[in-house]
């Protein structure tokens, strides 16, 4: 019986790159049709080519016989549809249907550390990230990667979010605000034609309390709406400190002396 000397180097490359160019059920039946034609030693020369198994080939020439008995004309996948790459039912079981007991773990931790919004009992936020549930899960039994610990913190309702702007303040006026800005570059081209240099100043970064945002993200079990802008009176109503910039003993209204040489504007807005 002959032994098979393969192909050239060139060819061997070609089926690799289509090979992976195949979804996963394709790909088997092509390294099936791909070995039946060679004959003798043709499955292990294909599984060393293509870096597959052989019991995946020899899988992918049964499906090829069960695919001879239906219509020919339309075959249908392994998977009894034509959406679907895998049958169903496929792939390793989820942790919480194999490891008994882990689902009441997980509850029990997060029970633990989580906490509810006093607005609205459907929210619930919790301090635990996946890596520090993961590893409070050792202490009932349980060695998980983080991944896992996503997916469960994810089965129990939780993601990751950061705070949304969706809450109106009160009706927008376009034609207003655009009056307001058309006001303030006025003023600044009116300070530039006297060659006075115009400074803007931002001095909104402070920590705001009640229904308005804060940046960075917990895990939570609901969105957490705000404001969709940061007005002062919209913050909580306790005490709050504000500095303000005081020159000579008075409060800070017009300039400000950089140096001898140059005064600067400040517009108010």
């Amino acid at each position: 019986m002959n032994h098979f000397p393969g192909y050239e180097k060139s060819h061997e490359e070609q089926m690799r790159t289509f090979f992976r160019s195949l979804p996963e059920d394709h790909r088997r039946r092509y390294a099936a049709i791909e070995a039946q034609k060679i004959g003798f030693g043709g499955v292990a020369y294909i599984s060393q080519v293509l870096g597959i198994s052989r019991q995946t080939i020899y899988t992918g020439m049964q499906e090829l016989q069960e695919m001879g008995k239906e219509d020919r004309e339309q075959p249908p996948r392994p998977s009894g549809h034509k959406d679907r790459i895998r049958r169903r039912g496929g792939g390793r079981r989820k942790d919480v249907e194999c490891k008994a007991g882990l689902e009441a773990a997980a509850e029990h931790i997060l029970e633990a550390h989580s906490a509810g919004s006093p607005t609205d009992e459907n929210v619930r936020w919790t301090d635990l990230e996946p890596l520090r549930l993961a590893q409070e899960l050792t202490h009932y039994g349980y060695e998980m990667c983080r991944n896992t610990a996503a997916k469960l913190l994810d089965w129990a309702g939780y993601r990751r979010r950061s705070l949304r702007k969706e809450l109106i303040t009160g009706h927008v006026d376009a034609h207003e605000r655009d009056q307001q800005f058309r006001h303030i570059d006025a003023l600044r081209r009116r300070a530039h034609a006297q060659g006075i240099p115009v400074l803007c100043v931002d001095a909104k970064k402070k920590e705001t309390l009640g229904t308005l945002y804060r940046p960075g993200r917990c895990y939570s079990t609901d969105i957490q709406r705000v404001y969709d802008h940061d007005f002062r009176h919209l913050a909580y109503s306790g005490p709050n400190w504000t500095p303000i910039p005081v020159q000579n003993g008075q409060p800070f209204r017009r300039k400000l002396d950089s140096d001898s040489s140059a005064n600067w504007t400040l517009i108010p807005v």
